[in-house]
């Protein structure tokens, strides 16, 4: 008999949390395990990368509604899952609501990272709400070891609660294609992801601006869609750099702009777990990424990757510099960084971390 898992998500649009997600379902047992996403807002753009599973979504795109857990709670009594698995604190409240309304006791939550709100810590509120909802909750799910050190310290979650399962990379995935011969030039400067105020891309766009050997060839690509994309715009005005800064809207051949880069940056306020870092590496391409939440233990640190404080403009400009001038020291970073990946953050160890806890949970 095949476990029925209910993942609940905020939103099933494009997202490092989403992408997790859909390899879960796509390359998990198909035999074993039946996978339904249920979504509190009408956004399903990943579903088209879904290979296995359902997609349900429920139209609250205004916003939380107190009804919303009567909403979710219906759809669990359709469709009697055995396990329920909340994702970040969007669908904590509400999920474990909606599960004891349908009678279902087996939780499991996600902690995926934060927004710029709540970057240092929780509220009062939240952390008082929460360790009702930890108590309720079976096992919680932390990406890394910051994170589980961050949510224990909020929540006074048990450690014998939470399991560390990080994201795994799709490596075929990455390493399919080639180079985009459109972003190629004799130094080139990547980041991807949503451009949101907690990925802080000015500070990228600052320190680029301060490199000591940059030439006029040289290209920064900041890649994606979001929020910040009008001020960003004008950042890059208002720094002169002219042709040597480029917004390019999102992608779906990520492999492609990283294989045209020397450079992965990312600049975060805050960070989980980061799956661009993890992909870049996985392809070679050194990282510099700031020293936040848990980049330093998905990068691995020293001899991986290079960490520079947050909001420092000057230290990421001389990281830029080191590595923009030591050919040597990208290849020996990358190199280092191919192997750590490998040894890791692969797609069968996530699933198969996932699909025991699954287990586990059914059992107890």
């Amino acid at each position: 008999m095949r476990l029925q898992i209910c993942h609940l998500v905020t939103s099933f649009d494009t997202g490092g949390l989403q992408n997790g997600i859909v390899n879960l379902c796509n390359y998990g047992s198909d035999s074993s395990f039946r996978h339904t996403i249920l979504s509190l807002q009408a956004k399903d753009g990943m579903k088209a990368r879904l290979r296995r599973g359902d997609v349900r979504t429920l139209d609250f795109d205004g916003g939380r509604k107190l009804s919303a857990y009567r909403a979710i709670a219906a759809v669990l009594r359709d469709i009697k899952p055995d396990i329920l698995h909340t994702r970040n604190w969007g669908t904590w409240p509400d999920g474990i609501l909606a599960a004891r309304a349908a009678s279902i006791s087996a939780c499991i939550h996600g902690y995926h990272g934060r927004d710029l709100s709540n970057a240092n810590s929780e509220s009062m509120k939240r952390r008082m709400i929460g360790r009702g909802l930890s108590a309720a909750t079976k096992r919680v799910v932390c990406l890394s070891e910051s994170m589980k050190t961050e949510f224990r310290r909020d929540f006074g979650t048990s450690e014998k609660k939470i399991r560390i399962i990080p994201n795994g990379v799709d490596l075929k995935r990455m390493e399919g294609p080639v180079a985009d011969p459109e972003l190629a030039s004799s130094f080139s400067v990547c980041t991807l992801g949503r451009l949101d105020a907690v990925k802080n891309i000015p500070l990228l766009i600052r320190a680029f601006a301060q490199m000591k050997t940059r030439m006029p060839s040289d290209r920064l690509w900041i890649v994606g869609e979001g929020p910040e994309r009008a001020r960003l715009e004008s950042l890059i005005e208002q720094s002169a750099l002219g042709d040597s800064v480029h917004v390019l809207k999102e992608r779906n051949d990520v492999a492609a702009v990283m294989k045209s880069a020397q450079v992965y940056v990312q600049p975060s306020f805050y960070e989980g777990m980061s799956n661009t870092i993890v992909e870049a590496m996985s392809i070679g391409l050194p990282v510099i990424a700031t020293e936040v939440g848990g980049n330093a233990d998905v990068s691995g640190g020293e001899g991986y990757a290079i960490l520079v404080p947050s909001d420092d403009s000057a230290a990421m400009a001389s990281a830029l510099d080191r590595l923009r001038d030591d050919a040597v020291l990208r290849e020996r970073l990358g190199r280092a960084a191919r192997v750590r990946v490998r040894g890791r953050f692969t797609i069968p160890k996530m699933v198969t971390a996932y699909e025991s806890l699954y287990e586990e949970v059914a059992q107890s």
